[in-house]
């Protein structure tokens, strides 16, 4: 199922978020930032990133690694077609 993750798209995805994307509202920033339904944000170090839509988070580890957390197989499908459809945005 995770097969289909594209680590090097994902990382083009996250970094278009970073720079195009609003940072979240609130009394408290949580860092994360928005573009398209998406959101984005890194750990300390900036080796952790993180991509989320539609309850799913992938976790974009060192060296190509990724980690999914998903509550169903419907949410990563939706998180799929949606990266996907940003192709022509990128």
């Amino acid at each position: 199922m995770h097969n289909e993750l594209d680590v090097k798209y994902c990382l083009s995805v996250f970094n278009k978020v970073l720079s195009e994307g609003e940072i979240s509202e609130g009394e408290i920033s949580d860092g994360k930032r928005h573009w398209h339904g998406l959101a984005a944000w890194a750990d300390f170090d900036g080796y952790t990133c993180y991509l989320e839509f539609n309850q799913v988070v992938v976790t974009l580890l060192f060296h190509g690694k990724y980690a999914v957390d998903m509550p169903n197989d419907d949410a990563w499908q939706q998180f799929l077609k949606k990266i996907n459809s940003l192709r022509g945005s990128l």
